[in-house]
């Protein structure tokens, strides 16, 4: 069998994404329920578990870069990206949206009750709108950085008709440009406000990594790729704290950092076992990260009405609890709808170039499918 490129670190780095997303939420929860602390409070603040959305952030600018070769400078390439990467995130988010909608309707949640009809209809279209505490956030929590996705996914279609370099720079130089007026005149529609965050710039990181990556810069040996792992995570160490705009420098730097040493990591391999592994463990992310939140809460509120205030039920049962829930909630999800989905997604393609000069794009995974 010849070798294959593959991404298994990306894989791999997409999963613990994922699991440093659950392990916030899963701390604050146990701050809240069982130490009586908010968790900027608690003691189990000693690392900011949140940087995985930015290392997510980070991710999906590379693997947008990456995975639409085929795409760049076809007519229409725009209209198969789009559909692509809505089959991707829509459905399992208006499904587990859908489920907190109906959760929150029955427990007679603020979130239901002090919600205007505007924000539920932004929460499913992926558009910034006060929730009922006035904050940019849908319905579905998480779903804030979703937001994000979505926004820079339109200015990726933008320019996905320029070939590769054209487009990847024109997306990255209209990202750097919304950030920056943003900055400079802090406007004050809360839309624009959100869209013009500083953390954005951690799409055009990942775009950025993918120019460094094509160009054959990221070889880093053992040691280095160790040495640079270790500063990533000790600046995150000493940083735990929300750093607000500066986000996409504090967090989204070290975020960069990992996903190159990720990136340096995956290599040609035979092992199809392996690869195999990463490719699992890299698409049950997504689902991972909107399955694990309603676990948490569900859990959050059922133990103290079923169990005593104790240590070993917050320090043990309970993160052990959402463990298997998130892992066969995310399992039921990925096989049932997501899979499906993305299977009759890809069936969409465009015809064979007829215009000399489009290259052969990088195979994404051992499977060919791709990586995000």
């Amino acid at each position: 069998m010849p070798p294959t490129r593959r991404l298994d670190g990306i894989q791999w780095l997409r999963a613990i994404a994922a699991g440093l997303v659950v392990v916030e939420h899963s701390r604050n929860a146990i701050a809240s329920a069982y130490l009586g602390l908010a968790p900027a409070d608690s003691p189990l603040s000693l690392f900011p578990f949140s940087a995985g959305v930015d290392l997510f952030f980070v991710i999906s600018g590379f693997i947008m870069a990456y995975s639409s070769a085929p795409l760049f400078g076809r007519e229409g390439g725009w209209r198969v990206f789009l559909l692509r990467r809505m089959a991707r995130i829509v459905p399992l988010y208006w499904l587990t949206t859908s489920f907190m909608l109906v959760v929150f309707i029955a427990i007679g949640s603020p979130a239901w009750s002090g919600a205007s009809f505007a924000s539920l209809i932004a929460s499913y279209a992926f558009l910034p709108a006060p929730n009922a505490d006035g904050r940019p956030f849908p319905l579905f929590v998480i779903g804030w950085t979703l937001n994000y996705e979505m926004a820079f996914y339109a200015v990726f279609a933008l320019f996905i008709g320029f070939r590769e370099r054209t487009a990847l720079l024109l997306t990255a130089a209209t990202i750097v440009a919304i950030a920056a007026l943003g900055l400079m005149f802090a406007p004050a529609s809360l839309p624009l406000r959100f869209w013009s965050n500083p953390i954005i710039l951690e799409f055009v990181a990942g775009i950025a990594l993918h120019a460094l990556y094509r160009a054959g810069v990221l070889r880093f040996a053992g040691l280095v790729r160790f040495a640079l792992a270790a500063l990533a995570i000790g600046f995150l160490v000493v940083h735990p704290d929300d750093p607000g705009l500066w986000r996409a420098l504090v967090w989204g730097g070290p975020a960069t950092l990992l996903v190159a040493v990720a990136l340096a990591w995956s290599q040609t391999s035979r092992s199809v076992a392996a690869a195999s592994r990463a490719e699992l463990a890299g698409d049950l992310s997504y689902a991972v990260y909107l399955a694990h939140l309603p676990v948490v809460l569900t859990l959050q509120a059922a133990l103290p009405a079923l169990l005593p205030a104790a240590g070993w039920v917050w320090f043990g049962l309970f993160p052990a609890l959402v463990i298997i829930g998130t892992l066969a909630s995310a399992t039921l999800l990925h096989r049932l709808v997501e899979r499906p989905i993305l299977r009759a997604a890809r069936r969409v393609s465009l015809p064979p170039p007829t215009a000399a000069g489009i290259r052969t794009p990088l195979p994404s995974s051992a499977t060919g499918a791709s990586p995000n």
